[in-house]
């Protein structure tokens, strides 16, 4: 319960002191060093643990097998949403053709239809 209050005191300080980017600055490098504080607490309390020590292969591989998995699920997930939401590429909505104007010896303005004439410029061919 600690830990939500502190998270919620944080983004109420921080949604009324607006901070410069010096004062960004300062924030990231001070939780830079509180993340190396946490890590090197845990490694320590770790380290002190007997049983942890003893068990220490068999966590390993669970660990690893465990991070297999989310990885390996999140990329099926990911797939299969951009293959039902995202559009292909080739099934993009129909532009209008775009329109090319080209000015006469009476200098009238001749507006024609030329995506046919961009597609050979560009070398695309349909």
């Amino acid at each position: 319960m600690e830990i939500l209050i502190a998270l919620i005191l944080g983004a109420i300080v921080g949604y009324f002191l607006k901070l410069g980017e010096k004062g960004k600055i300062i924030n990231g490098k001070l939780q830079q060093l509180g993340v190396i504080f946490l890590l090197f607490s845990m490694g320590a309390s770790i380290g002190a643990d007997k049983g942890i020590i003893k068990n220490l292969p068999t966590i390993g591989l669970k660990s690893f097998l465990f991070a297999v998995a989310t990885i390996g699920v999140s990329i099926v997930l990911v797939y299969i949403l951009s293959e039902k939401f995202m559009p292909k590429e080739n099934q993009l909505p129909k532009e209008e053709p775009i329109l090319n104007a080209e000015i006469v010896e009476d200098e009238n303005v001749v507006i024609e239809e030329c995506s046919e004439l961009l597609n050979e410029a560009c070398g695309e061919d349909k």
